[in-house]
């Protein structure tokens, strides 16, 4: 998991996102409206805008989040975590923490991949 990601807001241009992409050398960046989560478009997700329309500078962060993201406690366990990216076919899920019963803010950022990690360390090499 990546603890503590950086997000960028909705009305930001996707040449913003993709330079910010780069620098942060990752592939998911979660988007705000406000104080509110509203996506977390991938590499692709952009590089597939800027294929619709060459001009990125002029789109939209929000024009490449597809869906509302998905979201867990930072409780939750991790297989819990990976089912429910599975169901809902996305490779990410930001992780909530509501301190004190408080507002829930973003903690942190899991995907696929992160699980893949987990499942390399634990798993006994064995031939499929």
């Amino acid at each position: 998991m990546t603890r503590h990601p950086r997000s960028i807001r909705a009305g930001e241009s996707l040449h913003t996102a993709e330079e910010m992409l780069e620098k942060l050398q990752c592939h998911h960046l979660p988007v705000r409206d406000g104080g509110r989560l509203v996506g977390v478009p991938t590499a692709s997700d952009i590089a597939f805008a800027a294929r619709l329309h060459p001009d990125v500078a002029y789109l939209k962060v929000e024009d490449a989040c597809a869906t509302e993201p998905l979201t867990v406690d930072v409780d939750t366990d991790l297989r819990t975590a990976v089912a429910l990216m599975l169901e809902r076919r996305v490779d990410s899920v930001l992780v909530m923490n509501a301190k004190d019963g408080g507002e829930p803010m973003l903690d942190g950022l899991s995907t696929l991949r992160d699980a893949a990690r987990v499942l390399h360390d634990v798993l006994p090499t064995v031939w499929l």
